[in-house]
């Protein structure tokens, strides 16, 4: 049920936004944005469950083409797990679909493949998988922004889906 609450609202919130031209002569679009460039903090949560203590810090790489299918590449770690001696990283890759809402609304539907790994003293591991997500990114005329989002994986070594929610920051970057 609280699952079900928290993707109505992530979806209803970009709605709410009060509209800003965005091909103003500021804007993404004279600025030619390339790639949207971010950092987030991702709380993960499995089978229902949420894991706070697992708590992730990641960055994020999208390609900013509205209504055309982009690269899309997130790397992620657990911070608490450092502290004991274990390093882990998640990796997603895949396409995003950045779509306008509003001028300075986007939403990113999301896919690709998804790997989870780790090692510490005792030797390590990692598993595969796939994903599906959606993003929104809200966005001032200065190209930095606000992300918010979930996505789901699914791993082959798993009987459940893992959910991971983000809260982030983005800025546009112009390719060189």
């Amino acid at each position: 049920m609280r699952v079900s609450v928290m993707c109505i609202a992530l979806l209803i919130t970009p709605l709410l936004v009060s509209p800003v031209k965005l091909f103003a002569q500021d804007s993404l679009e004279a600025k030619r944005i390339d790639w949207l460039l971010g950092a987030s903090v991702g709380v993960p949560s499995y089978d229902g469950e949420i894991a706070a203590e697992l708590l992730t810090l990641g960055v994020h790489f999208t390609q900013f083409r509205v209504n055309r299918l982009g690269a899309d590449l997130s790397l992620g770690t657990v911070p608490r797990l450092l502290g004991n001696g274990v390093v882990t990283f998640g990796a997603r890759a895949g396409v995003a679909l950045p779509l306008a809402l509003s001028p300075r609304v986007l939403l990113l539907p999301s896919g690709g493949l998804s790997l989870l790994g780790g090692f510490g003293a005792g030797g390590g591991g990692g598993t595969a998988g796939m994903n599906a997500g959606v993003a929104a990114v809200l966005l001032r005329g200065n190209a930095i922004g606000f992300r918010t989002g979930v996505t789901w994986h699914r791993f082959r070594d798993t009987d459940g889906a893992l959910l991971l929610w983000e809260l982030g920051f983005v800025r546009g970057q112009q390719q060189r």
